[in-house]
Protein backbone atom coordinates (compact mmCIF):
# COMPACT_ATOMS: atom_id res chain seq x y z
CA UNK A 1 0.00 0.00 0.00
CA UNK A 2 1.31 3.38 -0.87
CA UNK A 3 1.89 5.84 1.73
CA UNK A 4 -0.75 8.10 1.75
CA UNK A 5 0.71 11.40 2.33
CA UNK A 6 2.60 11.59 -1.55
CA UNK A 7 -0.77 10.91 -2.83
CA UNK A 8 -3.14 13.99 -2.80
CA UNK A 9 -5.87 14.92 -5.04
CA UNK A 10 -9.11 17.14 -5.42
CA UNK A 11 -12.52 15.33 -5.53
CA UNK A 12 -14.13 16.75 -8.75
CA UNK A 13 -17.55 14.18 -8.62
CA UNK A 14 -19.00 12.49 -5.76
CA UNK A 15 -21.91 9.93 -6.01
CA UNK A 16 -22.48 9.02 -2.14
CA UNK A 17 -19.21 7.33 -1.45
CA UNK A 18 -17.83 6.86 -4.71
CA UNK A 19 -16.57 9.53 -6.94
CA UNK A 20 -13.35 11.40 -9.01
CA UNK A 21 -10.62 12.53 -7.41
CA UNK A 22 -7.64 14.38 -9.77
CA UNK A 23 -4.32 13.84 -8.40
CA UNK A 24 -1.94 16.88 -8.27
CA UNK A 25 0.09 15.51 -10.77
CA UNK A 26 -3.14 15.11 -12.97
CA UNK A 27 -5.32 12.28 -14.37
CA UNK A 28 -8.53 11.13 -13.35
CA UNK A 29 -9.02 8.33 -10.76
CA UNK A 30 -12.61 6.78 -9.32
CA UNK A 31 -12.30 6.87 -5.74
CA UNK A 32 -14.00 4.98 -3.22
CA UNK A 33 -14.94 5.73 0.66
CA UNK A 34 -14.70 2.90 3.20
CA UNK A 35 -14.42 5.18 6.36
CA UNK A 36 -18.35 5.99 7.65
CA UNK A 37 -17.00 8.84 9.06
CA UNK A 38 -15.90 10.58 5.74
CA UNK A 39 -17.90 12.50 3.77
CA UNK A 40 -16.46 14.22 0.66
CA UNK A 41 -18.01 16.84 -1.04
CA UNK A 42 -16.87 18.48 -4.58
CA UNK A 43 -13.97 20.82 -4.19
CA UNK A 44 -12.29 18.81 -0.68
CA UNK A 45 -8.47 18.08 -1.12
CA UNK A 46 -7.89 14.44 0.12
CA UNK A 47 -5.54 11.55 0.85
CA UNK A 48 -5.64 8.39 -1.14
CA UNK A 49 -4.33 5.39 -0.62
CA UNK A 50 -3.98 2.60 -4.04
CA UNK A 51 -4.93 -0.78 -2.58
CA UNK A 52 -3.33 -4.34 -3.76
CA UNK A 53 -5.90 -4.77 -6.07
CA UNK A 54 -5.94 -1.34 -7.44
CA UNK A 55 -8.56 0.61 -5.62
CA UNK A 56 -8.11 4.24 -4.80
CA UNK A 57 -9.69 4.53 -1.42
CA UNK A 58 -9.94 8.27 0.19
CA UNK A 59 -8.32 7.94 3.72
CA UNK A 60 -8.55 11.70 4.61
CA UNK A 61 -10.44 15.05 4.00
CA UNK A 62 -7.98 18.27 4.78
CA UNK A 63 -9.48 20.78 6.64
CA UNK A 64 -11.22 22.86 3.98
CA UNK A 65 -11.04 27.06 3.55
CA UNK A 66 -14.53 27.37 3.32
CA UNK A 67 -17.95 25.77 2.44
CA UNK A 68 -20.71 26.36 0.38
CA UNK A 69 -24.20 24.85 1.84
CA UNK A 70 -27.77 25.05 0.78
CA UNK A 71 -31.21 23.40 2.30
CA UNK A 72 -32.51 20.18 0.78
CA UNK A 73 -35.83 19.32 0.27
CA UNK A 74 -36.42 18.72 4.27
CA UNK A 75 -35.51 22.22 5.33
CA UNK A 76 -31.92 20.79 6.10
CA UNK A 77 -28.02 22.37 5.65
CA UNK A 78 -26.52 20.19 2.55
CA UNK A 79 -22.70 20.92 2.28
CA UNK A 80 -21.97 20.66 -1.71
CA UNK A 81 -18.77 22.41 -2.08
CA UNK A 82 -15.67 22.85 -0.52
CA UNK A 83 -12.39 25.50 -1.32
CA UNK A 84 -14.40 28.00 -3.25
CA UNK A 85 -12.26 31.32 -4.05
CA UNK A 86 -14.68 32.84 -6.59
CA UNK A 87 -18.42 33.61 -7.09
CA UNK A 88 -19.77 34.74 -10.24
CA UNK A 89 -23.49 36.49 -9.38
CA UNK A 90 -25.27 36.07 -12.34
CA UNK A 91 -27.87 38.54 -13.23
CA UNK A 92 -29.76 40.38 -16.22
CA UNK A 93 -32.43 43.03 -16.73
CA UNK A 94 -34.75 40.53 -17.51
CA UNK A 95 -36.46 38.88 -15.63
CA UNK A 96 -36.62 41.77 -12.87
CA UNK A 97 -33.75 41.59 -10.70
CA UNK A 98 -34.34 40.11 -7.26
CA UNK A 99 -32.39 42.55 -5.22
CA UNK A 100 -32.75 40.50 -1.45
CA UNK A 101 -31.53 37.23 -3.36
CA UNK A 102 -28.38 38.79 -5.00
CA UNK A 103 -27.62 40.74 -1.26
CA UNK A 104 -28.14 37.31 -0.16
CA UNK A 105 -25.51 35.69 -2.23
CA UNK A 106 -22.97 38.52 -1.58
CA UNK A 107 -23.90 37.42 2.36
CA UNK A 108 -22.52 34.31 1.28
CA UNK A 109 -19.52 35.29 -0.74
CA UNK A 110 -18.27 37.90 2.52
CA UNK A 111 -18.99 34.48 5.07
CA UNK A 112 -16.67 32.31 3.14
CA UNK A 113 -14.40 34.83 2.51
CA UNK A 114 -14.20 34.46 -1.20
CA UNK A 115 -14.08 36.96 -4.11
CA UNK A 116 -17.43 38.00 -5.95
CA UNK A 117 -18.47 39.29 -9.13
CA UNK A 118 -21.38 40.49 -10.59
CA UNK A 119 -22.13 39.05 -14.29
CA UNK A 120 -24.79 41.17 -15.78
CA UNK A 121 -26.14 39.14 -18.70
CA UNK A 122 -28.67 40.18 -21.90
CA UNK A 123 -27.24 43.72 -22.42
CA UNK A 124 -28.42 43.02 -25.72
CA UNK A 125 -31.94 43.21 -24.59
CA UNK A 126 -32.21 46.68 -23.39
CA UNK A 127 -29.81 49.93 -24.22
CA UNK A 128 -29.30 50.93 -20.76
CA UNK A 129 -29.03 48.00 -17.77
CA UNK A 130 -26.66 48.60 -15.61
CA UNK A 131 -27.75 51.99 -13.68
CA UNK A 132 -29.22 49.68 -10.42
CA UNK A 133 -25.40 47.81 -10.10
CA UNK A 134 -23.66 51.03 -10.26
CA UNK A 135 -24.15 51.19 -6.05
CA UNK A 136 -22.64 47.72 -6.37
CA UNK A 137 -19.61 48.25 -8.40
CA UNK A 138 -19.32 51.66 -5.39
CA UNK A 139 -19.13 49.12 -2.49
CA UNK A 140 -16.20 47.19 -4.69
CA UNK A 141 -17.94 44.22 -6.14
CA UNK A 142 -17.09 44.45 -10.02
CA UNK A 143 -19.73 44.62 -12.41
CA UNK A 144 -18.92 43.01 -15.96
CA UNK A 145 -21.51 43.50 -18.62
CA UNK A 146 -22.27 40.34 -21.27
CA UNK A 147 -24.30 38.97 -23.68
CA UNK A 148 -23.41 34.64 -23.35
CA UNK A 149 -26.28 34.26 -26.05
CA UNK A 150 -24.45 37.41 -28.66
CA UNK A 151 -21.34 36.70 -27.26
CA UNK A 152 -20.65 40.15 -26.39
CA UNK A 153 -17.33 40.88 -24.37
CA UNK A 154 -17.36 37.34 -22.72
CA UNK A 155 -12.78 37.92 -22.58
CA UNK A 156 -13.49 39.36 -19.13
CA UNK A 157 -15.81 36.91 -17.89
CA UNK A 158 -13.01 34.09 -19.45
CA UNK A 159 -10.46 35.76 -17.40
CA UNK A 160 -11.83 35.48 -13.90
CA UNK A 161 -11.80 31.96 -13.97
CA UNK A 162 -8.04 31.88 -14.37
CA UNK A 163 -6.58 30.01 -11.09
CA UNK A 164 -10.27 30.56 -9.15
CA UNK A 165 -12.00 27.56 -7.73
CA UNK A 166 -15.69 29.55 -9.03
CA UNK A 167 -19.42 28.91 -8.48
CA UNK A 168 -21.96 30.65 -10.88
CA UNK A 169 -25.04 31.43 -8.77
CA UNK A 170 -28.08 33.50 -9.50
CA UNK A 171 -31.99 33.42 -10.03
CA UNK A 172 -33.39 31.01 -12.88
CA UNK A 173 -33.92 33.06 -16.23
CA UNK A 174 -30.73 34.86 -16.45
CA UNK A 175 -28.85 32.54 -18.27
CA UNK A 176 -26.84 30.72 -15.67
CA UNK A 177 -26.75 27.71 -18.15
CA UNK A 178 -25.88 29.23 -21.35
CA UNK A 179 -22.74 30.85 -19.68
CA UNK A 180 -21.67 27.60 -18.52
CA UNK A 181 -22.22 25.92 -21.81
CA UNK A 182 -19.75 28.32 -23.18
CA UNK A 183 -17.10 27.93 -20.41
CA UNK A 184 -17.33 24.45 -20.36
CA UNK A 185 -18.47 22.72 -24.09
CA UNK A 186 -21.64 20.39 -24.14
CA UNK A 187 -19.43 17.70 -25.84
CA UNK A 188 -16.72 17.75 -22.70
CA UNK A 189 -19.42 17.32 -20.37
CA UNK A 190 -21.42 14.55 -22.32
CA UNK A 191 -18.41 12.38 -22.24
CA UNK A 192 -17.43 13.23 -18.58
CA UNK A 193 -21.17 11.90 -17.55
CA UNK A 194 -20.94 9.15 -19.57
CA UNK A 195 -17.92 8.36 -18.36
CA UNK A 196 -19.05 8.40 -14.68
CA UNK A 197 -22.35 6.22 -15.04
CA UNK A 198 -20.28 3.44 -17.23
CA UNK A 199 -17.43 3.25 -14.79
CA UNK A 200 -19.50 1.07 -12.21
CA UNK A 201 -22.34 0.53 -13.89
CA UNK A 202 -24.49 1.71 -11.18
CA UNK A 203 -23.61 5.53 -10.37
CA UNK A 204 -26.11 7.40 -9.89
CA UNK A 205 -25.59 11.21 -11.92
CA UNK A 206 -24.29 13.62 -9.68
CA UNK A 207 -25.61 16.25 -8.37
CA UNK A 208 -23.04 18.61 -8.50
CA UNK A 209 -19.75 18.61 -10.35
CA UNK A 210 -16.67 20.33 -10.66
CA UNK A 211 -14.83 20.99 -14.57
CA UNK A 212 -11.34 21.65 -15.07
CA UNK A 213 -11.56 25.23 -17.47
CA UNK A 214 -8.51 27.14 -18.71
CA UNK A 215 -5.46 28.79 -17.26
CA UNK A 216 -5.75 26.60 -13.82
CA UNK A 217 -9.26 27.11 -13.26
CA UNK A 218 -12.17 24.95 -11.86
CA UNK A 219 -15.91 25.60 -12.29
CA UNK A 220 -18.73 24.03 -10.32
CA UNK A 221 -22.07 23.16 -11.67
CA UNK A 222 -24.74 22.52 -9.13
CA UNK A 223 -28.71 22.32 -9.05
CA UNK A 224 -30.63 23.86 -6.71
CA UNK A 225 -28.30 26.75 -6.50
CA UNK A 226 -31.31 29.09 -5.61
CA UNK A 227 -31.40 27.57 -2.02
CA UNK A 228 -28.21 28.67 -0.84
CA UNK A 229 -27.91 29.21 2.47
CA UNK A 230 -25.78 32.12 4.58
CA UNK A 231 -24.24 30.07 7.57
CA UNK A 232 -25.29 32.94 10.20
CA UNK A 233 -23.98 31.71 13.78
CA UNK A 234 -24.58 35.11 15.34
CA UNK A 235 -26.82 38.21 13.88
CA UNK A 236 -24.05 40.99 14.17
CA UNK A 237 -22.33 38.54 11.07
CA UNK A 238 -25.35 39.91 8.82
CA UNK A 239 -23.63 43.39 8.56
CA UNK A 240 -20.85 41.14 6.84
CA UNK A 241 -22.41 41.04 3.94
CA UNK A 242 -23.43 44.89 3.68
CA UNK A 243 -20.20 46.90 3.53
CA UNK A 244 -21.68 50.29 4.05
CA UNK A 245 -23.58 49.34 7.12
CA UNK A 246 -20.24 47.69 8.07
CA UNK A 247 -17.48 50.65 7.84
CA UNK A 248 -20.69 52.49 10.28
CA UNK A 249 -21.20 50.11 12.92
CA UNK A 250 -17.93 51.18 15.21
CA UNK A 251 -19.91 54.39 15.68
CA UNK A 252 -23.05 53.17 16.92
CA UNK A 253 -23.51 53.86 20.97
CA UNK A 254 -23.81 50.21 21.50
CA UNK A 255 -21.67 47.14 20.45
CA UNK A 256 -24.30 45.05 19.88
CA UNK A 257 -26.42 47.43 17.78
CA UNK A 258 -28.24 45.46 14.87
CA UNK A 259 -29.20 48.98 13.34
CA UNK A 260 -33.29 48.50 13.76
CA UNK A 261 -34.77 50.45 16.88
CA UNK A 262 -31.29 51.48 18.58
CA UNK A 263 -30.59 54.50 20.04
CA UNK A 264 -27.88 56.30 18.87
CA UNK A 265 -27.34 54.21 15.79
CA UNK A 266 -25.09 55.52 13.20
CA UNK A 267 -26.68 53.22 10.40
CA UNK A 268 -29.90 54.74 11.19
CA UNK A 269 -28.57 58.37 10.90
CA UNK A 270 -26.86 57.66 7.93
CA UNK A 271 -30.19 56.29 6.32
CA UNK A 272 -32.43 59.38 7.61
CA UNK A 273 -29.48 61.63 5.34
CA UNK A 274 -29.67 59.03 2.11
CA UNK A 275 -26.19 58.09 2.59
CA UNK A 276 -27.27 53.91 2.50
CA UNK A 277 -29.57 52.80 -0.35
CA UNK A 278 -33.25 52.65 1.61
CA UNK A 279 -33.34 48.81 -0.71
CA UNK A 280 -30.23 47.69 0.47
CA UNK A 281 -31.13 48.55 4.65
CA UNK A 282 -34.27 47.05 3.70
CA UNK A 283 -33.23 44.16 2.61
CA UNK A 284 -30.31 43.82 5.11
CA UNK A 285 -33.43 44.23 8.02
CA UNK A 286 -35.43 41.31 5.97
CA UNK A 287 -32.04 38.63 6.84
CA UNK A 288 -32.04 39.95 10.69
CA UNK A 289 -35.98 39.41 10.76
CA UNK A 290 -35.33 35.91 9.33
CA UNK A 291 -32.61 35.34 11.96
CA UNK A 292 -33.98 36.24 14.72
Amino acid sequence: MEDSGKNIGKITSVFGKTGIVEPTDGGRLYFLVKSQKLKPVVGDNVHWNKQSDGTIVVTKIMEPNNQLERLNQYGQRQIIASNVTQILLITAPLPKPNFLLIDKFILISELMECDLSIILNKVDLVEKCDRQFQLYQQLGYPVIKISAKEKINLNPLFNLLNQQTTVLVGQSGVGKSTIINLLIPKDKIRTEALSNKNQKGKHTTSTTTMHAVKNKGYLIDTPGIENLNPKILDIKEIETGFREIASLSCDCRYRDCIHINEPNCAVNQALTKNEIATQRYNNYKKLVDGFQ
